[in-house]
């Protein structure tokens, strides 16, 4: 008998990593190629942080952890957020840091917290294709929402579709995801839009899944984090991950603010 592949597998797949296999084979052949197609810091992973993890390997000290993660991780990483993100001391506890695997594993681990077959979720018209995807397989309904004219997606063209939405009898929207920095674009919420678009989440009863990975490398425009808000910490899930500002890519560990 033929087993037949579940419907949510037909998922388009990441168009990016197709070009990359493509590009590989060329190099394979002799080729030069530039790589345009994968956000690959040209940097390596710092040498203190190689040579630590040399050393947990040598001493043997892999392991299990609990569900959360390792508590000095989880320790360090609201130190970091109270000193460079402007997070209000106090607020952000080590019980709301997950460690994932990687940004795309907290992504998931989103994904299924918050939403249900069926529900509709914001996306921009130009946003990480992966959102899309991922979406779809876990038949969710990823909804587009133009642009505005400086490439980013506001409290107000939000606004402005559940208005449409409601006034036209479609599903609620059940949340939204987006990075600022924006993966593609590069454009970034100023900390007014952010804490609008928390406010707006908070009003409206929308989950706000909040992208942060290209914190730290963002240049003239400083990226503001939803965790500066803690008011609206109840409707805001934050990703994040050491693969692009620590330069960390195939080390798979990124994280989660819940």
């Amino acid at each position: 008998r033929l087993l037949v592949p579940s419907q949510r597998s037909d998922v388009a797949s990441f168009k990016v990593m197709d070009v990359l296999k493509n590009a590989q084979q060329l190099e394979a052949l002799g080729h030069p190629v530039l790589h345009l197609e994968v956000g690959q810091p040209s940097t390596s992973a710092p040498e203190i942080v190689k040579a630590a993890a040399a050393k947990a390997l040598a001493e043997d000290k892999l392991g299990y952890t609990e569900a959360k993660g390792i508590m000095t991780l989880r320790e360090a990483i609201v130190k970091h957020y109270e000193a460079s993100e402007n997070v209000p001391k106090g607020s952000l506890s080590t019980d709301r840091v997950l460690i994932t695997t990687g940004s795309s594993g907290g992504l998931i681990l989103a994904f299924c917290a918050c939403f249900d077959a069926g529900d509709h979720v914001a996306i921009g018209s130009t946003c990480y294709p992966c959102y899309r995807n991922m979406l779809e397989a876990f038949d969710c309904n990823p909804v587009s929402i133009d642009l505005n004219p400086e490439f980013k997606l506001t409290a107000k063209e939000l606004s402005q579709e559940i208005q449409r939405r409601r006034a036209s009898g479609l599903p609620e929207l059940k949340g939204i995801i987006q990075s600022s920095p924006s993966n593609p674009t590069g454009s970034t919420l100023t900390a007014a839009e952010m804490e609008e678009l928390c406010s707006l989440c908070q009003e409206e009863g929308l989950w706000f899944l909040s992208d942060e990975i290209y914190h730290g490398i963002s240049y003239g425009s400083p990226a503001t984090s939803a965790t500066r808000y803690p008011q609206y910490a109840s409707n805001v899930l934050v990703m994040n991950s050491f693969s692009k500002y620590y330069s960390m890519t195939g080390w798979r560990l990124g994280w989660m603010i819940v």
